[in-house]
């Protein structure tokens, strides 16, 4: 081959490559919320039905496209916890999956997805900021400080906090004030830690016996709302979350809780804005008011 001959066969080559790549675009692997998992490939009618639930209040990346192909479930009651979980997104793409089921055979199945539908034309249009998500918590590295004065011979369930999403705003640092706000809340009660990362011998031991339950926690801030009433300041913050038995992911509970913090004070020029404060306290204040539902429903039998 003559030298100048090779440079051409290289863009030739080059250029039949990526027509190659434009054609069959190499795979892209995206990490499944636990939930939407569990509505598509469990056995179980009941723990698919609970998946969707939690899909309506988590709403991960992905929820309604698996929501929308729950509605051709076996389940009569999968495919309604389906439609109430569609209708709680408030996304108003999934009105053409409802209108196609609205003739479902089972009357409370087809009773939710007229309901449904009525909801979502219901709805006004809200403009939310695109969900922004924290990374779960790293599985291995130094353990927190908290975890450094745990009485191991005390816990009873070991928790690991999972992936925690913001539903409504851009700001990474509410996220941050979630995270922290549970890890303190679970910290409160000694028969209760936070998976340090690497678990000591003992601890690990009673993990293997089944004596130490361990499970994950993930969910969203759902509401983070303003208001001003004359001087009097507020946030509102609610918060969903689901936890999930491990090692078979299964939901064992899904959990709300919801707050509200005031501040009376007058917003002054040389003052400073007392906004984010509020904005923390409310979250912390979720935070807490949703363990408190999981210890009624979940952790205070065992």
């Amino acid at each position: 081959m003559h030298p100048v001959d090779r440079p051409l066969r290289v863009l030739r080559l080059a250029a039949l490559v990526a027509v190659a790549l434009a054609l069959h675009p190499p795979p892209v692997f995206a990490q499944t919320s636990a939930p939407i998992e569990l509505l598509r490939r469990s056995s179980s009618s009941r723990s698919r039905a609970r998946a969707a639930e939690a899909l309506g209040r988590l709403r991960p990346a992905g929820a309604r496209a698996a929501l929308e192909g729950a509605l051709d479930d076996r389940a009569p009651a999968v495919r309604i916890a389906a439609a109430q979980a569609l209708e709680a997104l408030g996304e108003l793409a999934a009105l053409t999956a409802l209108d196609r089921h609205a003739l479902d055979p089972h009357p409370r199945a087809r009773e939710a997805v007229v309901r449904a539908r009525q909801g979502l034309l219901r709805r006004p249009t809200v403009a939310l900021a695109s969900g922004w998500t924290s990374a779960p918590a790293a599985a291995a590295g130094a353990p927190p400080a908290a975890a450094q004065g745990v009485d191991w011979r005390r816990v009873r369930v070991l928790i690991t906090l999972g992936t925690l999403a913001n539903n409504v705003t851009r700001d990474p640092d509410h996220v941050a004030h979630l995270r922290e706000a549970l890890r303190l809340a679970v910290g409160q009660d000694q028969r209760y830690a936070i998976h340090p990362g690497a678990l000591p011998a003992a601890a690990a031991s009673r993990v293997r016996r089944g004596d130490l339950r361990t499970y994950s926690l993930e969910g969203s801030l759902t509401t983070l709302r303003e208001a001003q009433t004359g001087l009097s300041l507020s946030v509102r913050a609610e918060v969903s979350l689901v936890l999930l038995l491990e090692p078979s992911h299964s939901i064992a509970a899904t959990l709300a809780g919801s707050a509200t913090a005031q501040d009376a004070r007058p917003v002054l020029p040389h003052l400073p804005d007392p906004m984010p404060l509020l904005r923390r306290r409310a979250i912390e204040g979720a935070a807490h008011g949703a363990l408190r539902s999981l210890e009624t429903e979940l952790l205070a039998s065992r």
